[in-house]
């Protein structure tokens, strides 16, 4: 009897343990643990290696919400940079390649846009306008430009909008910009028939869902280092999605929908700054042809063309890119 007692008390111990282990195997997998981790190592980069401080402000609107990081550590000898993002994830992870550089050179101001990483609104507006305000509403909170002046602002794909908007509408406030991969001046029917040579619409290219939708965003954005991505497990990437897309993803896809579907003005302003162009002559998002129309549309231009390089200049090359920005901010 003893015996059997203790073999239903193992039987149970063991039941026990087992449910616990099956338990927290669902949770490695379900939930974004893995990326979390990845994501609070990359703040502690910011912080320890690049001297950046996160900060929330809150807008005078009583609406929005802007997350920053900037600089721990200014100094009034070194030119303001700011630096906006486009989509694929929070600022961290699009210039997580770029920042440790640039923050020896530039006082950094980096937002997280309006609906992404800690960034929030309760604004129903999704223009590329609503942006560029939320931007400047932070920069003025932070004691950027004060004196009406100052800064330059580096912008790669969706930023490029946001940064042609602020230069447009502030001219006084931005002195340079840098304009990477970005579709600025695009017509709604060139922007279509983009998105339509790669299979797919707004909501599975730029708002990933599956693994699949990732594979897919990445491979367009990329043209070298790819193989990775097919190695990767479904269960890193749809953690991956969970942390980057799900929280804000309506709010995501109406700013795709209406950056695609809203209708240009007649004719794209021409700005007064000096601009530099940037871009990947493998660039399948916005082909290399529209750099060229771009420059030309900009007299006060210049165009750095990137070999071998796709759509994500600032992951495929920034090391080059950092060395264009710095070159051109810094000269007189």
């Amino acid at each position: 009897m003893a015996s059997m007692k203790h073999v239903h008390l193992f039987r149970r111990y063991l039941s026990i343990v087992f449910t616990l282990f099956q338990r927290l195997i669902s949770c490695f997998f379900d939930f974004p643990i893995l990326i979390k981790i990845a994501d609070s190592f990359l703040s502690l980069y910011f912080l320890v290696f690049c001297d950046l401080r996160p900060v929330t402000v809150d807008l005078d609107d009583g609406e929005t919400t802007v997350h920053f990081w900037i600089s721990g550590h200014r100094r009034i000898s070194r030119q303001n940079l700011v630096m906006l993002h486009g989509y694929g994830g929070n600022s961290k992870w699009q210039f997580v390649h770029q920042v440790s550089d640039l923050s020896k050179t530039f006082n950094l101001f980096i937002p997280d846009l309006v609906f992404f990483g800690k960034s929030y609104s309760k604004n129903i507006d999704r223009s590329v306008e609503i942006q560029a305000r939320s931007v400047v509403g932070g920069l003025k909170k932070l004691g950027c430009v004060e004196g009406g002046g100052g800064i330059s602002i580096y912008s790669i794909s969706y930023g490029g909008f946001v940064a042609y908007r602020m230069a447009e509408i502030w001219p006084a406030m931005v002195e340079k910009l840098v304009i990477v991969s970005s579709g600025v001046g695009f017509t709604q029917q060139q922007k279509t028939a983009e998105l339509k040579k790669h299979g797919g619409d707004c909501s599975k290219i730029l708002v990933p869902k599956t693994p699949m939708d990732l594979r897919l965003l990445i491979k367009i954005s990329m043209n070298t280092g790819l193989t990775f991505v097919d190695w990767v497990p479904d269960f890193v990437l749809s953690q991956f999605i969970s942390v980057m897309y799900e929280k804000n993803r309506q709010e995501l896809l109406e700013l795709a929908k209406n950056l695609l579907e809203r209708e240009e003005e007649p004719e794209l302003p021409v700005i007064s700054q000096k601009t530099l162009i940037v871009w990947g002559d493998k660039d399948k998002v916005f082909p290399l042809e529209h750099a060229y129309r771009l420059q030309r549309h900009l007299q006060s231009s210049r165009l750095e063309i990137i070999k071998e390089t796709g759509h994500a200049v600032n992951i495929e090359a920034p090391t080059t890119l950092n060395n264009f920005i710095t070159s051109f901010v810094l000269s007189a």
